[in-house]
Protein backbone atom coordinates (compact mmCIF):
# COMPACT_ATOMS: atom_id res chain seq x y z
CA UNK A 1 0.00 0.00 0.00
CA UNK A 2 1.62 3.39 -1.09
CA UNK A 3 0.90 6.88 0.65
CA UNK A 4 -1.55 7.84 -1.89
CA UNK A 5 -3.36 4.39 -1.10
CA UNK A 6 -3.39 5.23 2.15
CA UNK A 7 -4.93 8.60 1.62
CA UNK A 8 -7.40 7.13 -0.64
CA UNK A 9 -8.54 4.31 1.69
CA UNK A 10 -9.15 7.00 4.79
CA UNK A 11 -11.00 8.97 2.10
CA UNK A 12 -13.34 6.52 0.40
CA UNK A 13 -14.36 6.05 4.14
CA UNK A 14 -14.76 9.80 5.07
CA UNK A 15 -12.04 9.34 7.74
CA UNK A 16 -9.09 11.93 9.12
CA UNK A 17 -5.95 10.43 8.46
CA UNK A 18 -5.45 10.34 13.12
CA UNK A 19 -9.43 8.11 12.50
CA UNK A 20 -7.93 5.77 9.73
CA UNK A 21 -4.53 4.88 12.25
CA UNK A 22 -6.78 4.23 15.15
CA UNK A 23 -9.10 1.99 12.53
CA UNK A 24 -6.18 0.47 11.27
CA UNK A 25 -4.41 -0.44 14.68
CA UNK A 26 -1.53 2.13 14.02
CA UNK A 27 -0.68 5.08 16.12
CA UNK A 28 -1.22 8.80 15.05
CA UNK A 29 2.27 9.06 14.71
CA UNK A 30 2.48 6.57 12.20
CA UNK A 31 -0.23 6.94 10.23
CA UNK A 32 0.35 10.57 9.45
CA UNK A 33 4.08 9.56 8.40
CA UNK A 34 2.10 6.76 6.34
CA UNK A 35 0.06 9.82 4.43
CA UNK A 36 2.86 12.08 3.69
CA UNK A 37 5.14 8.84 2.73
CA UNK A 38 7.84 9.65 4.91
CA UNK A 39 7.36 5.55 6.49
CA UNK A 40 5.95 3.14 3.98
CA UNK A 41 2.84 1.76 4.88
CA UNK A 42 3.19 -1.73 7.13
CA UNK A 43 1.86 -4.51 5.95
CA UNK A 44 -0.34 -5.11 8.83
CA UNK A 45 -1.97 -2.09 8.29
CA UNK A 46 -2.42 -3.02 4.40
CA UNK A 47 -3.75 -6.01 5.30
CA UNK A 48 -5.78 -4.46 7.74
CA UNK A 49 -7.34 -2.35 5.00
CA UNK A 50 -7.64 -4.87 2.37
CA UNK A 51 -9.87 -6.90 5.51
CA UNK A 52 -12.40 -3.96 5.91
CA UNK A 53 -12.32 -3.51 2.17
CA UNK A 54 -13.43 -7.60 1.82
CA UNK A 55 -16.58 -6.71 4.08
CA UNK A 56 -20.04 -5.58 2.89
CA UNK A 57 -20.25 -1.92 3.22
CA UNK A 58 -22.76 -1.85 5.74
CA UNK A 59 -20.43 -4.44 7.99
CA UNK A 60 -17.43 -2.45 7.07
CA UNK A 61 -18.92 0.61 8.41
CA UNK A 62 -19.96 -0.68 11.72
CA UNK A 63 -16.97 -2.08 12.20
CA UNK A 64 -15.23 1.54 11.33
CA UNK A 65 -17.67 3.09 14.02
CA UNK A 66 -16.71 0.19 16.31
CA UNK A 67 -13.08 1.18 16.54
CA UNK A 68 -13.43 4.68 16.57
CA UNK A 69 -15.16 4.23 19.90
Amino acid sequence: MTSEEFNAWAGKYGLSIEQAAKVLGTSRANGFKYANGTRPVSKAVAYGAEAIDLLAQKESLKLIQKRLE
